[in-house]
């Protein structure tokens, strides 16, 4: 997908337009739903599959499967639910055919249990709390804050928007201070230790 993908700013839309608009072909609302909830399900598949380039390929896998069969939901918890089963089966698979150290698939089921579930939706409703939060940062310092939560280093993110490393960092403590105020105590302290800021 097109860092534009990410960085282009949305407006808040309900579930049920979002159903509606992406049953259409609406291609500014499938956006919408990537950036809802691309980043909840990389972290979802990095707890088992610790290569980042296989990870990315399941999740972007898993949106394409649903913008083929967009026409086929009604309800956005059903896409929802959609997108973390693709992802699950698909590190299932992975994990099986490079024969992990686990003696018996029963200990594979137990990875993804109710109660990782439970942690995972957690860990997605922060997620979307920060998203938002994101959203109402400036142009460049969201820009700046996406690419860091992407994986990209200060120098990566400086040659990419043609800025100096300096400017990266000035960018990303400014925006760091606004998401301080902007989020829970529990909320920054998750965000932080995701996505330190050096």
């Amino acid at each position: 997908m097109q860092e534009s993908v990410i960085f282009k700013k949305v407006q808040v839309l309900t579930d049920e337009v979002l159903i509606k608009q992406l049953r259409t072909g609406n291609q500014f609302v499938f956006r919408e739903i990537f950036n809802r909830y691309y980043f909840p399900l990389r972290s979802f598949a990095s707890r088992y599959i610790e290569n980042d380039e296989v990870t990315e390929d399941f999740v972007q896998d898993a949106f394409i499967k649903v913008w083929e069969k967009k026409s086929d939901f009604i309800l956005l918890a059903s896409l929802r639910n959609y997108l973390y089963a693709s992802v699950k089966n698909a590190c299932f698979d992975y994990l099986r055919h490079k024969q992990m150290q686990l003696r018996h698939e029963s200990d594979l089921t137990a990875l993804f249990s109710e109660s990782n579930e439970e942690k995972f939706k957690l860990e997605e409703e922060v997620h979307a709390l920060i998203y938002e939060a994101i959203k109402g940062l400036s142009g460049q310092s969201r820009r700046v804050v996406l690419m860091t939560m992407e994986g990209y280093s200060n120098p990566e993110i400086a040659e990419k928007l043609q800025i100096s490393p300096n400017t990266v960092k000035t960018l990303k403590l400014r925006a760091y201070r606004v998401l301080r105020e902007r989020l829970s105590g529990v909320q920054w302290l998750i965000f932080l230790l995701l996505y330190p800021p050096f």
